[in-house]
């Protein structure tokens, strides 16, 4: 009886054993040189990824503020165009009682000031029929102030914009009798060229004529 129970017992354990030895075979897991190699090629892979990112991120900032700037130029010579097409020979009285010229150039701060038409269709045709318009360079900013009433008192209101920053602006007036571009001299010239002096885009020349 005990021979018979240890023959059965002993292939049991065997094939116990044999069982656990193949199962333990199939487990494989990663050596430390594969582990620093998959760390090696992850951080070569984030380094290019931060350097590409900040690439991008270094044009967007040197991009955004030449789009505003150009931006602000376009508005700029936009508003001139249409201020200076729309001038009229027509002096003003200003709040101390004073008559100024309908152009003049060069007075302080301001570049240029003069009297010009409204349009029908402009919101400011149902008030009036005139404004009295000043570019000045203050600060290295040009602004744009407009009045409604050209004959103004002290408590006539305005409205001041900024329109862009720029280091100087010159200008200069068109003599027919010549064919140059001269120093202002007086009254309304036919043509008018502003020379922006920029930041980052240099010098900007933009010619405008005069319609009387």
């Amino acid at each position: 009886m005990k021979q018979c129970n240890t023959g059965k017992v002993r292939p049991a354990k065997t094939r116990i054993i044999k069982a656990v030895s193949v199962k333990c075979s199939g487990q494989q897991g990663f050596t430390l040189l594969e582990i620093l190699i998959a760390l090696a090629i992850f951080a070569i892979m984030s380094m290019m990824a931060y350097a590409g990112l900040a690439a991008i991120l270094d044009a967007r900032a040197s991009t955004v503020p030449r789009a505003q700037q150009l931006a602000e130029l376009q508005t700029t010579l936009y508003l001139l165009n249409e201020d200076l097409s729309q001038i009229i020979n027509r002096s003003i009285r200003d709040e101390f009682g004073t008559t100024e010229p309908a152009f003049s150039v060069g007075h302080g701060n301001e570049i240029v000031v003069f009297t010009r038409t409204v349009p029908s269709w402009s919101n400011d045709a149902g008030t009036n029929s005139l404004l009295r318009v000043s570019y000045s360079l203050e600060k290295d900013v040009l602004y744009r102030q407009v009045w409604s009433l050209p004959d103004r008192t002290q408590q006539t209101e305005y409205r001041r914009r900024k329109l862009m920053t720029l280091k100087s602006v010159v200008l200069t007036t068109y003599d027919p009798s010549t064919q140059t571009w001269e120093p202002f001299t007086g009254g309304i010239p036919t043509a008018l060229d502003l020379s922006f002096n920029l930041d980052g885009l240099g010098t900007i020349h933009r010619s405008f004529l005069i319609n009387q």
